[in-house]
This record gives C-alpha cells, sequence and structure tokens, in this order.
C-alpha cells in the first residue's frame, strides 16, 4: 500500500507540469512580435521541469514581423540546400533572413543575415549546415554537431568552423507583462541553441569567436513561438572588437489572427504588383476561390477586411508601408507580405 501511495504522489509533479513536444520549428507564418527592452536582465540559467519564467518588465521599441518565402534561384546559389526563408522585417523596413532546411522534419540553418544599426551581419553554413534537429522535439531531446563556412561582418570577411548544441531543456509557466494588447501567461516548453564559432580573417586563423545563445518558448497549448531571444557575441582582439548584439521578441495577441499554421507554400499565391500603389492584384496557381482578405499593419492592426471572392482590390487610402495580406481560400489560406508605395 505504502508502495503504491509513494508512486501515486510521484506521478504528481509530472501531472502539473505536463510538456507538450515542441512540434514545429518555425513561428506562424504573419506573427508579430514585439521587440523588446528590460529595465533588469532577465535570467534563463535554469533548465528542468516546473520552472517559472516571470518576465515583468519589459517595454516595446519596435515591432517585428515574420513572413515565410521560398528561397529565390541567386539565394539557393548562395545557400544551397534552403527550403524555407524566414524574413523577420521591423518598421523600418529593415529585413533579417534565416535560411533553413527542412528534410524529412529535421530541420538545419544554411545561412543568416542580419541588419543591426545598419550593419550587415552574414553566416553562410555552405560548407556544414548548422543542425537544429528533428521534429517533433520532447523535453531532454540534445542534438549537437559541427559547422563550417564564410562569415562577413562590417568590413571583415573570413571562414568559420565551429559546433552547434541544441536541447529542449526546460518547461514551466512563462509571464509576460503587458506590453498594449494584454499580458501572456501560459505553459511553454524552451528550445535553446548555442553555437561556438572560430573565425578565421586576412589569412589568420583562430583570428576570433563568436558565440550565439538563442532560446526559444513554445506555447504547449497550441504549439505557437510565443517569446525568443538572441544573444551574439564577436569577439576579434586583434581589431579590438568585442561587441554583444541581444534581441528579445515577444509575441503580440493580435498578430495570428486569421493565420494558418505551418503554411510556407507562397509560391501557390502571388500578387502585383508589389510594390503597389492603388490596386492589388491576388493570383493563385491552383483552381481556388477567395473566400476573405485580411490586411495587418506592422502593429498588428487590421486596415482592410473583405469577405468576397474578389482577386484585386483598392488599397489607395493605405498609408505607405508594409503590410501583411491573409488570405483565405475554399482550399486553405495564405500569408502574403505587401509593401504599400
Amino acid at each position: 500500500m505504502k508502495t503504491k501511495l509513494l508512486y501515486f504522489f510521484l506521478l504528481i509533479p509530472a501531472i502539473i507540469f505536463s510538456q507538450a513536444p515542441i512540434a514545429n520549428y518555425y513561428s506562424v507564418p504573419g506573427s508579430h512580435f514585439a521587440l523588446v527592452t528590460s529595465s533588469s536582465p532577465i535570467d534563463q540559467s535554469a533548465t528542468g521541469v516546473g520552472l517559472t519564467w516571470n518576465f515583468n518588465t519589459f517595454s516595446q521599441v519596435d515591432t517585428d514581423i515574420d513572413t515565410y518565402a521560398t528561397p529565390e534561384v541567386a539565394e539557393l546559389s548562395t545557400y544551397p540546400g534552403t527550403t524555407t526563408v524566414l524574413i523577420v522585417t521591423n518598421t523600418a523596413l529593415e529585413e533579417n533572413k534565416i535560411y533553413t532546411a527542412d528534410v524529412a522534419e529535421q530541420v538545419s540553418i544554411t545561412g543568416i543575415s542580419r541588419i543591426v544599426d545598419g550593419d550587415n551581419i552574414m553566416f553562410n553554413y555552405s560548407t556544414t549546415n548548422a543542425s537544429i534537429g528533428i521534429f517533433p522535439m520532447s523535453y531532454g531531446t540534445t542534438n549537437s554537431g559541427t559547422v563550417a563556412g564564410t562569415f562577413t561582418y562590417v568590413a571583415t570577411s573570413g571562414t568559420f568552423t565551429g559546433t552547434i548544441n541544441t536541447a529542449v531543456d526546460a518547461y514551466g509557466t512563462l509571464n509576460i507583462n503587458d506590453l498594449g494588447e494584454g499580458a501572456y501567461s501560459g505553459t511553454v516548453t524552451r528550445l535553446k541553441t548555442v553555437q561556438n564559432l572560430s573565425l578565421t580573417a586576412f589569412s589568420i586563423p583562430n583570428v576570433g569567436t563568436a558565440t550565439q545563445t538563442t532560446y526559444m518558448y513554445y506555447d504547449n497549448s497550441d504549439g505557437k513561438l510565443v517569446f525568443r531571444t538572441t544573444d551574439l557575441n564577436i569577439s576579434v582582439p586583434l581589431f579590438g572588437l568585442n561587441e554583444t548584439i541581444s534581441i528579445m521578441e515577444s509575441l503580440l495577441p493580435l498578430s495570428t489572427l486569421n493565420i494558418p499554421e505551418n503554411n510556407f507554400e507562397t509560391d501557390k499565391l502571388s500578387t502585383t504588383p508589389n510594390p503597389v500603389k492603388d490596386v492589388l492584384n491576388i493570383h493563385l496557381s491552383q483552381n481556388e476561390t477567395i473566400s476573405s482578405i485580411v490586411l495587418i499593419d506592422l502593429s498588428g492592426r487590421q486596415v482592410l477586411s473583405i469577405n468576397d471572392h474578389l482577386t484585386s482590390i483598392s488599397v489607395s487610402n493605405l498609408k505607405a508601408g508594409m503590410y501583411i495580406a491573409n488570405i483565405a481560400t475554399d482550399k486553405g489560406a495564405y500569408s502574403k507580405k505587401i509593401l504599400k508605395k
């Protein structure tokens, strides 16, 4: 009897802190993230079961929006093997891109192109891709491997070699303060990725290092990516360079309105002209009927909604800027980035 009671009580923590596998590496297409800063450092060092993260000192400084595209011919030449391009666009219309290969649910990074303070940082994993792992990934899953390729930073370029280590290292409750559209509180599972790279430049081996740590928190109820942080340190002592770039992004609740999950098939839909001034034309490669068109701006506001079978809409009254068109049809739904001039 005592053994049965002990077994019962041992089960209680697992029931309370139930964990859902991370089904998909990617964010929901069209997701809006608040780019945030914190008035005090946030602590992400703890790992394990039943943790609580109270991130309640955030303030929003910008908005990022995630869109996805199939790689263009030139991108495939530069980043071989790429199947999906994540494009993160801010209100200044700066585009940061993460190139990935998704083959049989194994996701690898093939390239990163990021703009920071007007400077471009590029890592091309053309020699050895950075393997994240095979999804779904459950708590306790780890993956490690080597990486190699080329890099460009400011006026410096060269090659790199190194390692990548990923782990689903924690799950528990995440609380984020209200950023204007409601506070967030939910159970999440966390994916941690660490890259340690040795840089070679100007024919000097091991001239410096690049270390990047990324945390990604996925909601256990619906699988959505709700919070992510990236810390990148580049150190080249020979040139007196030691710079750390930190990015924190929190999902805005309104951003996922009418946006399908796991839909990267934007090659089945195109819009013309883009940029557009007056009339936007929508072209579908399949025999589909449009049921609704919703346009959302970079702050997450719905600026246009049409429930009709139209393939052309007027956008002449919209302000210049970037928008996301969420288009629902009788066979599926799509998300497309639109630039209004």
